[in-house]
């Protein structure tokens, strides 16, 4: 398999620095079941509190700068693994939470300048991998993102570095 373009429909949640306890909450962390987990998601961020109970099933997510910035709380990843997003497209995003999701096969797109770019909660978009561009479908307009450097495109085609492992 090989990853050239991903398409679905935005789901906007721009707000810079949203941390792993806004995503899921550390009053929660003796959840471990995907299935548990995926209610809750943003189920401390004020306005989207009801996002984890909603079907976001093939939505990408569009995030400010900083997302998932704090601690190492892996439910903050398999929830929106849980809900089957395609990807989150940001600004930027923390580091350990990049690491987080790269190795659970959650794909991360950085897009310097996406909250500018007029996008509206269910427009089309599609993620061009290797030209390493967003289009909004709908609107007709686009932006460059970061490429995607190889070792991170295998372990996201793999499902995750332990499906990954598991290849080899």
């Amino acid at each position: 398999m090989s990853i050239k373009k991903i398409s679905g429909k935005a789901k906007l949640v721009i707000i810079d620095d949203i941390d792993t306890d806004q995503i899921f909450h550390q009053s929660l962390l003796t959840m471990h079941d995907p299935q548990e987990i995926k209610p809750h998601i943003f189920g401390n961020l004020e306005g989207f509190e009801s996002f984890g109970k909603g079907n976001h099933e093939g939505e990408i997510i569009v995030v400010g700068k900083n997302f998932g910035k704090g601690s190492t709380r892996q439910q903050a990843v398999t929830g929106f693994l849980a809900h089957k997003i395609k990807a989150i497209v940001g600004e930027s995003f923390g580091p350990i939470y990049y690491s987080n999701a790269v190795n659970s096969g959650l794909l991360l797109i950085e897009a310097p300048g996406i909250s500018q770019l007029p996008i509206d909660n269910l427009d089309a978009l599609e993620i061009n991998i290797e030209d390493a561009i967003i289009v909004n479908l709908d609107k007709g307009n686009e932006i460059k993102c970061k490429s995607i450097p190889k070792p991170v495109l295998d372990i996201m085609e793999a499902g995750g570095l332990l499906k990954l492992g598991e290849g080899m």
